[in-house]
């Protein structure tokens, strides 16, 4: 609007009175004089923006010659929300307009009482971006990916791909899980003995999901994997209380860890204190698809929702990704809940910038910082997109199990203003103009005009956005997206030709860079399979990973485009469990049902009667 009259309508004042008219030309020129007193003030707060922020769009970047990073012009004045010094914490929610007064009926002195307003929405600033009240939050429906596109005749399945199927289904509870006493449950990697907070939700994810059929899930008909579940979720609430940083942890504190290692944070119980946002997103995942495999709570292991400890680490972990949207600012967390051996002090961690600190990032931009990415490799700008956009889909979780399930209105609260100024901050900074590929979303933004462009096959990525519950993204501008990711202008894209599978093609990570120059990651090419409509598309992608398998028929982390016998990690559950339900949203003929489950190790002296797929 700036630069440009505004010009508003009127009626026919030809018949005003002199004085009227005389009164109309002098606040003519009060407006005036105001207008031309703001437009020469560098900037006036007006407690949610700048009035410049206001009115000037924010221009996309342009790209360096040459490189994948980008620099916007319009530096650290953008238009984002500007907070007052006294609500620097949070967002600031516009309170309801008060009623009108009462007024009267035409006939008689009755007082008809006013309308009452509605209630104040979570997160509002008058932009679009805000949540209901508590109460008429809208019940979530299941993400829109992976869709179950099962019954189609056409579309047929190799033996190699059900029995594949079938084998990494399982992997994870025959190979990586321990049920112990207290109602708990450790779920390690595989060829790593820890458990990671992200690998572990997401190994157990396939017994959660919907796929049809009479039971829906795994669990639901299954009092056995119902116990797993909800002893990991008893288990993790414990290790977030303990260091909510860390996101790798050992079943036990036996380890004695090196003078080196404790510089990084790891002690007693922590196995990697590498902060990475994903982890608690992972987390509240998990309790959502729980709670509703197991209607909604009221079924099954479901008393573990209720725990002070669970709900706990919900506040936990919405206290943390608070704070860190002022990293810069070096806030930390505080209160009862923070009371770790690491806690009390601005995070720092010695291998990144600054003395730990990180590269620097804009404090208001409304996005929360992440210190690596979900492969362990340290971002280079900190705010990671996709981790960013799991977490306002993870909150979207939260806020509906504090209204259904836990009756806390102020946790609703605190998790949708949190969730609205992500958002915010994903609009204003995280999409920017690519030459070839139109608007884009950026991978890391640091919300003062840098930019990484690329993707990794770690999850969240971009690509799988949709999977993860993100509703709010731009179908136009991840169409883009997409179109860069599978394309040579992303620098982790890899294509090649091969014996086993012939021309292959995907995208991998910087992480095993060193060990494969052009790896390709199977759980890239799941993920591509599970966010596609097309069933025989999705078919294929399930061919392609037995084949990328080289006769192991187990997914690895990553392989040799032009040689899958080169590959990392043969013992790599994560992965499995992604095959797995890629092959099962298109066919009941996954799991066997001649094949019978058996758990790594039960040390648990209440046993648990398992369902049809379960061993005696």
């Amino acid at each position: 609007m700036t630069g440009k009259s505004v010009r508003t309508r009127g009626g026919d004042r030809r018949g005003l009175p002199a004085i009227a008219t005389a009164v109309a030309f002098a606040a003519a020129i009060l407006l005036i004089a105001q207008v031309i007193l703001l437009e020469n003030l560098p900037s006036v707060d007006v407690g949610v923006r700048s009035v410049r922020g206001i009115m000037e769009a924010v221009p996309f970047g342009k790209l360096r010659a040459g490189g994948f990073h980008v620099r916007r012009e319009s530096g650290s004045a953008s238009s984002e929300e500007m907070p007052p010094p006294e609500a620097a914490k949070k967002d600031v929610v516009v309170p309801p307009t008060p009623p009108p007064e009462a007024t009267k009926k035409d006939v008689g002195e009755e007082v008809v009482p006013p309308t009452p307003p509605p209630p104040p929405a979570v997160g509002a600033v008058g932009d679009g971006i805000e949540y209901p009240a508590f109460g008429k939050f809208d019940l979530l429906d299941y993400p829109l990916y992976p869709s179950v596109v099962k019954g189609d005749d056409s579309v047929r399945l190799s033996r190699e791909v059900l029995e594949m199927c079938t084998r990494t289904l399982w992997h994870t509870i025959e190979t990586t899980t321990i049920v112990l006493p207290d109602d708990e449950t450790f779920v390690h990697t595989g060829d790593l003995d820890d458990l990671w907070l992200r690998d572990s939700a997401a190994q157990v994810h396939t017994l959660l999901v919907p796929f049809g059929g009479s039971g829906g899930t795994l669990i639901a008909g299954d009092a056995r994997l119902d116990r797993i579940v909800s002893g990991l979720i008893k288990r993790t609430a414990m290790y977030i209380r303990h260091d909510p940083y860390a996101n790798a942890f050992r079943i036990d504190d036996s380890y004695v860890f090196s003078a080196a290692q404790k510089k990084l944070g790891r002690h007693d119980l922590i196995s990697t204190w590498n902060y990475e946002l994903d982890s608690g997103c992972y987390y509240l995942r998990m309790l959502w698809y729980y709670w509703r495999a197991t209607d909604r709570g009221t079924r099954g292991g479901a008393r573990v929702l209720r725990l002070p400890s669970v709900t706990e680490a919900v506040e936990i972990l919405i206290e943390l990704w608070e704070t860190e949207r002022r990293h810069e600012d070096d806030a930390y967390p505080s209160g009862p809940l923070f009371d770790c051996q690491n806690c009390g002090v601005p995070h720092r961690y010695p291998s990144l910038d600054r003395k730990g600190k990180g590269a620097p990032t804009n404090a208001t931009s409304g996005l929360t910082w992440t210190a690596f990415r979900p492969s362990d490799d340290a971002c280079q700008y900190h705010f990671l997109v996709p981790a960013n956009m799991f977490a306002v889909a993870a909150l979207e979780y939260a806020m509906e199990l504090a209204q259904e399930a836990w009756d806390r209105p102020d946790l609703y609260r605190r998790a949708g203003e949190l969730a609205a100024g992500i958002r915010r901050g994903i609009r204003d900074h995280a999409v920017v103009e690519h030459p070839k590929h139109g608007k884009i979303y950026a991978y890391e933004v640091d919300g003062l005009g840098n930019a990484n462009l690329m993707d990794d096959a770690n999850v969240p990525s971009l690509v799988s956005v949709p999977y993860l519950g993100y509703r709010h993204h731009d179908p136009e501008v991840y169409a883009n997206t997409r179109q860069f990711v599978f394309s040579k202008d992303n620098p982790t894209y890899k294509k090649g030709n091969n014996r086993l599978t012939g021309m292959v093609e995907g995208y991998g990570s910087p992480h095993m860079q060193e060990r494969i120059k052009k790896n390709i990651w199977p759980m890239s090419i799941a993920m591509r399979g599970l966010t596609i409509e097309d069933p025989h598309e999705r078919a294929g992608m399930a061919e392609l990973l037995v084949k990328a398998s080289a006769g192991t028929h187990w997914m690895h982390e990553s392989f040799d485009v032009n040689n899958p016998k080169k590959f990392t990690r043969s013992w790599f559950c994560w992965a499995d469990s992604l095959f797995a339900e890629l092959v099962m949203t298109l066919t009941d003929a996954c799991p066997d049902a001649s094949y019978k489950y058996k758990v790594l190790e039960w040390r648990d002296t209440k046993t648990v009667q398992g369902g049809p797929f379960a061993s005696s």
